[in-house]
């Protein structure tokens, strides 16, 4: 049994995340790793905790799309915190649902998914992935996504 006084290296406080805008370059959110990679595979701003079998963050973003559709591995669940998140999932991302604070969605490792921030202003998701080193997700491209604009989409 690990010693319960090692608990305390695993508080995380939120002064001690810092914002990640290079994590997921493709549109503009920050992304707040507080365990694990999210999936993704951008280290200059590395999670706090990655002794662990999950990964935990919050995609902090403003209205407009912020993840193509795309897939993992692994299970991943999404809660919104703040503001109004459209979620889409299937071969060309045809199912659809809107998530509003404290509601919750968990999308089965390989099947394709994406999200947008649907509200009026900036919001907030918390993101769980199944694996604290989940791989990178494969991005369907650009150009097929119907919900892609170019005020969100990075060049």
């Amino acid at each position: 049994m690990s010693n319960l006084k090692d608990v305390h290296k695993r508080v995380i406080r939120r002064q001690d995340v810092k914002a990640n805008w290079d994590a997921f370059p493709d549109f503009k959110k920050a992304t707040y790793r507080y365990i694990g990679t999210l999936a993704a595979t951008e280290t200059t701003i590395p999670p706090v905790l990655m002794d662990s079998a999950i990964s935990l963050g919050i995609i902090e973003a403003g209205p407009g799309p912020q993840a193509r559709l795309h897939d993992h591995e692994v299970e991943e669940i999404f809660m919104p915190l703040d503001g109004l998140w459209e979620f889409f999932w299937g071969p060309n991302g045809e199912e659809r649902a809107t998530l509003g604070p404290l509601d919750v969605i968990s999308v089965p490792p390989g099947v394709l998914r994406g999200f947008n921030n649907v509200g009026g202003g900036t919001g907030r998701l918390l993101v769980l992935n199944t694996s604290a080193n989940a791989e990178g997700a494969a991005f369907v491209a650009k150009e097929d996504l119907t919900n892609v604009t170019e005020t969100n989409y990075k060049n």
